[in-house]
């Protein structure tokens, strides 16, 4: 497979999230494919992943 397959789903799912608002614990966040907070100071010194966009573009450089 190529990574073209996951870039479209990470877009799905950055698409679904910002329709449908999670209510979630901070805690859990690690738990999260996506992102569920819409906050980007403190939590991305937290962040396990990098920003979907920039997941996205990885993936798309490998197709």
């Amino acid at each position: 497979g190529t990574g073209r397959g996951l870039a479209n789903a990470l877009r799905k799912l950055e698409s679904w999230s910002k329709r449908i608002p999670l209510d979630a614990n901070p805690a859990m966040s690690h738990m999260y494919i996506i992102k569920p907070f819409s906050g980007e100071s403190l939590m991305k010194l937290f962040s396990t992943h990098p920003p979907t966009a920039e997941r996205i573009a990885r993936l798309e450089r490998l197709a």
